[in-house]
């Protein structure tokens, strides 16, 4: 195998808790997980794709689209299990170097942003142990009713706030003795991989979900799809 290889790993929940059975519900006239396929289908850096899954009609989907797949021990798609048991053990039960977690839950996300994710991940690899999408946010953070990012006087503009950064869950690159290891996407020395807030959004609720479709649905709206990285 290429040393520089990297391997897809997309998880599908057959069902879900916050919003029943997102994956696989009517999205823009699709599906998240079609969608993600469709989109997937475009990618030209992967080594593999693996969608991995406790329920097989997603499977079979997967199969007939021409994509690997991983059938899940169905304990590791329940509410009980932490998500870092999950995490060590999806990737303990695939070959690989390096994986990429990929969620079904970024409509917005295109083929590009994945393909550009591998090439910079190639880059930057020696000097991070991991590269993860992220978003800047420029608000006005508290914790325990202490202001995180900001001094209450003078009161800073938004544009001079000093960002905190969130996690998108797009994509995340690491590899997979890592994963297994930490039992989590997220090392000591992570790369930034900064998208753009709306075409980054993870699907989590039901308000999520419909803001989403209407962006997903809205041909004419002028989004600059381009990411941006730190420097």
């Amino acid at each position: 195998m290429n040393k520089n290889s990297i391997t897809a790993l997309v998880p599908v929940k057959g069902n879900s808790e916050r919003v029943k059975k997102k994956n696989l519900r009517n999205f823009g006239g699709s599906t998240l997980y079609e969608i993600k396929l469709s989109q997937l289908k475009k990618t030209k850096k992967f080594n593999r794709i693996i969608i991995s899954s406790e329920d097989k009609s997603i499977l079979e989907i997967a199969k007939k689209a021409g994509f690997d797949t991983h059938l899940r021990d169905s304990y590791y798609s329940t509410s009980s299990v932490s998500m870092s048991k999950v995490y060590s053990y999806i990737a303990s039960e695939i070959d690989g170097e390096d994986i990429a977690w990929i969620n079904v839950t970024n409509p917005l996300v295109e083929h590009e942003v994945y393909d550009n994710a591998v090439e910079i991940y190639h880059k930057i690899n020696t000097k991070y142990d991991c590269l993860l999408s992220s978003v800047r946010n420029y608000q006005n953070f508290f914790f325990k009713k202490k202001p995180v990012n900001f001094k209450p006087s003078p009161w800073p503009r938004s544009q001079d706030l000093e960002p905190l950064v969130s996690l998108s869950f797009a994509i995340n690159i690491l590899k997979r003795k890592n994963m297994i290891k930490w039992g989590s996407c997220v090392g000591n020395k992570p790369f930034f991989f900064f998208l753009n807030p709306i075409i980054s959004t993870d699907i989590d609720d039901q308000n999520s979900f419909k803001l989403s479709e209407l962006i997903f649905l809205n041909k004419k709206l002028n989004i600059k799809k381009k990411h941006y990285i730190e420097t």
